[in-house]
């Protein structure tokens, strides 16, 4: 890929309505016209529909499934929650990728693939990320807040998110304590928060967020047939990933300020509403014990309050819950 192509792509997104001369666009990259020719074939053959026309220029119609840094960039710019942003075609896991970021930096940012190879889900459970299907990225915040509020930052987290895709789903959706997002009975997101600290405190806090955009059901196989959908699903048409990651972020932002100035307590009717888990048998999960029961409030920490089938009352931290 040229070192001019996320360029082009950026003036191409901004003036999308219209037409933009390959004598500008070389102008304002100090480059050759031919230059910008041969990027624009590039973008092309990437799979970016690009219409060219003789002394009119060059309009962007639609962008492929791919990220290009040269947008997403601005986009996320529009934002203060991030200091940087990475964006790769393939890497093994954006997660991992952010924890090697971590060595010597003491920024916010953004990890963003097409593709990964190794995502991995809570409890180091496989998560298939497929290229050009969803959207796999890691976040890394700097909250400074007091270790308690840590098992908290997944249920504001778990709002934004939902808010983000119900922008976008014609059905309802719905969060799964503490970690999952479903839509009608099936798992869409799913999101992994890790914590880096030392005896000062926290460091900062690492969030691996998986979500299915654009999968066909026929995209699902074995026993992700039954358990998994995709937004597109529910939706009246193809879900525009630029859109959608600048509705996601703004909605992370706007939780991420409230749980550093807010208790759970804030938002937790909220959080209850939302839920998906109440008035049905569970199966629980804790530090390797298992058992079934039904939920019956979160407390104003955050904990799961669980009635179990021999009607002892348990309080969860975090947990592993079967619908």
């Amino acid at each position: 890929m040229s070192k001019y192509s996320q360029n082009v792509i950026h003036i191409l997104y901004q003036h999308q309505l219209e037409y933009v001369s390959g004598q500008y666009i070389a102008e304002q990259l100090n480059i050759s016209r031919t230059s910008v020719k041969k990027i624009i074939d590039q973008l092309k053959n990437e799979g970016c529909d690009i219409e060219s026309i003789n002394h009119r220029g060059h309009r962007l119609i639609t962008l492929p499934d791919k990220w290009y840094e040269g947008i997403v960039g601005p986009l996320i710019q529009e934002q203060s929650l991030f200091n940087n942003i990475e964006v790769h075609e393939s890497i093994n896991s954006t997660q991992l990728q952010a924890k090697q970021q971590l060595v010597g930096n003491k920024e916010s940012f953004l990890i963003l693939s097409d593709e990964q190879t190794q995502g991995k889900g809570r409890f180091n459970r496989p998560w298939t990320s497929a290229k050009s299907k969803g959207l796999w990225m890691s976040i890394v915040l700097r909250p400074e807040v007091a270790f308690s509020m840590i098992t908290k930052f997944n249920l504001f987290m778990a709002l934004g998110i939902r808010d983000a895709i119900q922008q976008f789903s014609n059905d309802e959706v719905k969060v799964k304590w503490p970690n999952d997002i479903y839509i009608e009975g099936r798992k869409v997101c799913g999101f992994l928060t890790e914590m880096v600290a030392n005896s000062d405190g926290i460091e900062a806090v690492i969030c691996g967020i998986g979500i299915n955009m654009n999968h066909h059901a026929e995209d699902f196989v074995d026993e992700l047939k039954h358990k998994a959908t995709s937004i597109a699903l529910h939706s009246d048409d193809k879900i525009n990933r630029y859109q959608f990651l600048k509705s996601l972020i703004t909605n992370i932002e706007y939780r991420y300020a409230q749980f550093n100035t807010k208790p759970f307590e804030a938002i937790r009717d909220e959080y209850i509403e939302a839920s998906n888990i109440w008035n049905k048998e569970l199966r629980f999960t804790e530090n390797n014990i298992q058992f079934n029961g039904k939920a019956v409030d979160i407390d104003n920490d955050g904990f799961l309050i669980v009635k179990d089938n021999t009607g002892e009352t348990k309080k969860l931290m975090s947990a592993d819950i079967e619908i």
